[in-house]
């Protein structure tokens, strides 16, 4: 049986109330100063993904052969081209030798803490093909794709093998993915680019913060996305969802489903009988609701690797087009952005001012609403804390 927190929980009952009515408190407070921005729509604009790192161990020689030089040089050059753009950085490790003959890749995490040891969470043969499927694959370019034209999550349904707990979880999923437009809302507040291009004059005392810095729909939309673990073109995908958390090896005859959103953050999935319309629903609540707190390694979830130019497709404001990649028979094509479109660019958040005719109005408004907002961070940290919290204990106790 997947592991709760519930116990705990009631073990601690007084303090939970007491939380409870810190929360209660707290919100009352922080929501008034919010950033109105969606979770899920200031990720995607202003959270750059942390970069992963792939080591290469050569092998017993102490030296890398020509097909392996060019695997080094595709690593290096896939963080730089404006057409992949990946998250992952490349080192080779000239110290160490392998075991055996071939070259190793080992895939790590980002690095939170400088000079932590980690362990890689994947590795193999230092190909091509495991290079490309190191920064690429089928589902990833959907992903990509699908928040890039607006949804604000998509659903990643990581099955387990067993048909009728697949499709169970995918049915809830459908009926969450039919139901959350009318139950989920925007916050107010929130200005689209559209009005600020208008004639119509914005009020001093707009937060620059809750202004849309490109063209993409703003909506409350989800879909889901079905992955096999057989599936041999998401191996190295499905290491880095499977290992968000130490222990989701010890679920693996159950679905799990990875809420992704953002330019591709993946948060802690729903486990088997966790797979419920009221767990889906407090997540996407969190991921509509208003970016109470703006520091991304303050909120919840981990970044995933994925190939994909997110300032360029944000600035041109245009749905991506597929990219294909220098050969490798049957794999897809990256992303990038149209330019040359004759947008303007999406506006700073602290240069982007209201349309009024008084100047020093808006420079005084600016740091005014800034300063504000940052004596209430730490508020908002908190309550993002106990918020995310409740939802963790509520979508375990299935």
């Amino acid at each position: 049986m997947p592991r709760f927190r519930l116990n705990l929980m009631l073990k601690n009952s007084r303090r939970y109330c007491a939380t409870l009515i810190a929360t209660f408190l707290l919100t009352t407070v922080t929501v008034v100063f919010a950033c109105q921005v969606p979770v899920f729509r200031f990720a995607l604009e202003r959270w750059e993904a942390d970069a992963y790192s792939v080591v290469i161990t050569p092998g017993s020689s102490g030296k890398l052969s020509s097909d392996e030089e060019k695997v080094l040089e595709f690593l290096e050059s896939v963080r730089s081209d404006m057409n992949i753009a990946a998250n992952v950085t490349v080192k080779l490790d000239e110290e160490a030798k392998g075991s055996g003959a071939s070259s190793e890749l080992s895939l790590f995490f980002p690095r939170k803490i400088p000079g932590m040891p980690m362990k890689p969470i994947w590795s193999g043969p230092a190909t091509m093909e495991n290079a490309r499927n190191i920064v690429d694959s089928p589902s990833r370019r959907e992903i990509v794709k699908r928040l890039l034209a607006g949804e604000s999550t998509i659903w990643l349904l990581v099955e387990s093998g067993e048909s009728e707990a697949d499709d169970a979880a995918a049915k809830t999923m459908e009926e969450v993915v039919k139901e959350a437009p009318n139950l989920l809302k925007i916050p107010e507040g929130v200005i689209t680019q559209d009005a600020l291009a208008s004639d119509e004059p914005l009020s001093p005392s707009v937060d620059p913060e809750n202004i849309l810095q490109s063209d993409v729909p703003l909506m409350i939309g989800f879909s889901t996305i079905r992955v096999s673990r057989s599936d041999p073109a998401e191996q190295i995908f499905l290491q880095m969802l499977l290992n968000i958390e130490d222990d989701l090896s010890e679920f693996a005859k159950e679905p799990m489903v990875f809420p992704v959103f953002g330019r591709g953050r993946a948060l802690e999935p729903l486990i088997g009988r966790g797979v419920t319309r009221d767990n889906a629903l407090d997540y996407g609540g969190y991921l509509c609701g208003a970016c109470s707190c703006e520091v991304k390694d303050q909120n919840p979830g981990m970044d995933l690797l994925i190939a994909a130019n997110w300032d360029a497709a944000l600035e041109g404001s245009q749905i991506i087009i597929d990219k294909v990649l220098p050969p490798l028979e049957g794999t897809a094509a990256l992303t990038s952005a149209h330019k040359g479109s004759g947008m303007k660019p999406p506006p700073s958040p602290v240069s982007a001012g209201p349309a009024v005719e008084d100047p020093e109005t808006i420079a005084a408004v600016q740091p005014a609403a800034l300063n504000l907002r940052l004596t209430w961070l730490i508020a908002g940290a908190v309550l993002l804390s106990l918020i995310v919290g409740s939802i963790l204990i509520k979508k375990r106790a299935s």
